[in-house]
Protein backbone atom coordinates (compact mmCIF):
# COMPACT_ATOMS: atom_id res chain seq x y z
CA UNK A 1 0.00 0.00 0.00
CA UNK A 2 2.90 2.84 0.83
CA UNK A 3 4.60 1.63 -2.46
CA UNK A 4 1.19 2.86 -4.62
CA UNK A 5 1.26 5.78 -2.06
CA UNK A 6 4.79 6.65 -3.33
CA UNK A 7 3.72 6.21 -6.79
CA UNK A 8 0.89 8.23 -6.92
CA UNK A 9 2.81 11.37 -5.44
CA UNK A 10 5.22 10.69 -8.22
CA UNK A 11 2.48 11.01 -10.77
CA UNK A 12 1.05 14.36 -9.48
CA UNK A 13 4.45 15.63 -9.19
CA UNK A 14 5.21 14.73 -12.65
CA UNK A 15 1.70 16.30 -13.60
CA UNK A 16 2.06 19.30 -12.14
CA UNK A 17 5.76 20.24 -12.63
CA UNK A 18 4.75 20.81 -16.27
CA UNK A 19 7.43 21.92 -18.87
CA UNK A 20 10.70 20.02 -18.05
CA UNK A 21 14.21 21.73 -18.58
CA UNK A 22 16.07 20.49 -22.07
CA UNK A 23 18.49 18.59 -19.58
CA UNK A 24 15.76 16.86 -17.66
CA UNK A 25 14.20 15.50 -21.09
CA UNK A 26 14.68 11.89 -22.49
CA UNK A 27 16.89 12.62 -25.42
CA UNK A 28 14.79 10.78 -27.92
CA UNK A 29 12.22 13.31 -26.88
CA UNK A 30 13.84 15.74 -28.59
CA UNK A 31 15.69 13.97 -31.00
CA UNK A 32 13.98 12.81 -34.37
CA UNK A 33 14.63 12.29 -37.98
CA UNK A 34 13.14 15.43 -38.94
CA UNK A 35 13.90 17.66 -35.70
CA UNK A 36 16.32 20.17 -38.25
CA UNK A 37 13.34 21.04 -39.98
CA UNK A 38 10.96 21.64 -37.20
CA UNK A 39 13.23 24.01 -35.54
CA UNK A 40 12.25 27.74 -37.07
CA UNK A 41 9.00 29.72 -37.02
CA UNK A 42 6.40 28.79 -38.24
CA UNK A 43 3.39 30.64 -39.43
CA UNK A 44 -0.17 29.56 -40.17
CA UNK A 45 -1.03 29.39 -43.86
CA UNK A 46 -5.23 29.30 -42.68
CA UNK A 47 -5.40 29.61 -46.68
CA UNK A 48 -4.42 26.68 -47.34
CA UNK A 49 -6.35 24.81 -44.29
CA UNK A 50 -7.98 21.84 -45.57
CA UNK A 51 -10.51 20.16 -43.28
CA UNK A 52 -8.75 19.32 -39.70
CA UNK A 53 -5.10 19.74 -41.20
CA UNK A 54 -3.49 23.32 -40.34
CA UNK A 55 -0.38 24.58 -42.87
CA UNK A 56 1.90 26.40 -41.27
CA UNK A 57 5.07 28.35 -43.76
CA UNK A 58 8.51 29.34 -42.76
CA UNK A 59 8.25 33.17 -41.54
CA UNK A 60 10.36 34.03 -44.60
CA UNK A 61 7.09 32.76 -47.07
CA UNK A 62 5.65 35.60 -48.63
CA UNK A 63 2.25 34.84 -47.43
CA UNK A 64 -0.25 37.20 -48.45
CA UNK A 65 -2.01 40.07 -46.58
CA UNK A 66 -3.44 39.19 -43.51
CA UNK A 67 -4.46 40.82 -39.86
CA UNK A 68 -2.53 38.41 -38.09
CA UNK A 69 -0.84 35.28 -38.32
CA UNK A 70 -0.41 32.57 -35.32
CA UNK A 71 2.27 30.46 -35.52
CA UNK A 72 5.22 28.75 -33.01
CA UNK A 73 9.38 28.86 -33.04
CA UNK A 74 10.17 25.67 -32.22
CA UNK A 75 13.98 26.06 -30.83
CA UNK A 76 16.67 23.43 -30.29
CA UNK A 77 16.22 21.78 -26.48
CA UNK A 78 12.77 21.76 -26.82
CA UNK A 79 12.24 25.18 -26.09
CA UNK A 80 8.77 26.82 -27.57
CA UNK A 81 7.01 30.37 -28.60
CA UNK A 82 3.68 29.99 -29.63
CA UNK A 83 2.72 33.40 -31.59
CA UNK A 84 -0.55 34.45 -30.38
CA UNK A 85 -2.42 37.58 -32.06
CA UNK A 86 -2.55 40.01 -29.66
CA UNK A 87 -5.44 42.23 -28.84
CA UNK A 88 -4.16 45.26 -31.42
CA UNK A 89 -3.15 42.79 -34.38
CA UNK A 90 0.39 42.50 -32.89
CA UNK A 91 2.13 39.17 -31.76
CA UNK A 92 1.90 38.29 -28.43
CA UNK A 93 4.39 35.74 -27.62
CA UNK A 94 3.82 32.54 -24.94
CA UNK A 95 6.94 30.90 -24.09
CA UNK A 96 6.50 26.96 -23.36
CA UNK A 97 7.99 23.55 -23.90
CA UNK A 98 7.96 21.17 -26.99
CA UNK A 99 8.76 17.35 -27.30
CA UNK A 100 8.48 14.36 -29.79
CA UNK A 101 5.79 11.53 -28.23
CA UNK A 102 6.24 9.49 -31.03
CA UNK A 103 7.45 9.59 -34.53
CA UNK A 104 4.10 11.44 -35.64
CA UNK A 105 3.66 13.14 -32.43
CA UNK A 106 4.52 16.05 -30.95
CA UNK A 107 3.41 17.54 -27.47
CA UNK A 108 3.20 21.24 -26.45
CA UNK A 109 2.97 22.53 -23.18
CA UNK A 110 2.70 26.31 -22.14
CA UNK A 111 3.70 28.51 -19.00
CA UNK A 112 0.68 30.25 -19.36
CA UNK A 113 -2.52 28.78 -17.61
CA UNK A 114 -4.91 30.38 -20.12
CA UNK A 115 -2.85 27.88 -23.12
CA UNK A 116 -3.79 24.62 -22.91
CA UNK A 117 -1.79 21.95 -23.74
CA UNK A 118 -1.95 20.05 -26.93
CA UNK A 119 -0.57 17.29 -29.16
CA UNK A 120 0.41 17.79 -32.85
CA UNK A 121 -0.39 14.69 -35.26
CA UNK A 122 2.52 16.00 -37.76
CA UNK A 123 1.27 14.87 -40.83
CA UNK A 124 4.11 16.56 -42.81
CA UNK A 125 7.36 18.57 -42.50
CA UNK A 126 9.64 19.51 -44.96
CA UNK A 127 11.90 22.60 -44.33
CA UNK A 128 9.41 24.49 -46.36
CA UNK A 129 6.22 23.06 -44.57
CA UNK A 130 4.77 22.08 -41.57
CA UNK A 131 0.77 20.38 -42.20
CA UNK A 132 -0.48 18.93 -38.50
CA UNK A 133 -3.58 18.29 -37.18
CA UNK A 134 -4.31 19.45 -33.60
CA UNK A 135 -5.15 16.73 -31.62
CA UNK A 136 -7.08 18.06 -28.01
CA UNK A 137 -5.28 16.76 -24.37
CA UNK A 138 -7.69 14.04 -23.23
Amino acid sequence: MRFLSILASAAVGLLASGCHAPSQLPAQALQHPQAKNLTQTWRHSQEEDQGEMQVYRPASYAFPPARGREGYTFAPGGQLTKLAIAPTDGTLPLPGCWRWVSARALHLTFEDSSQQDCRLEVLELTSDVLKVKVLQPR
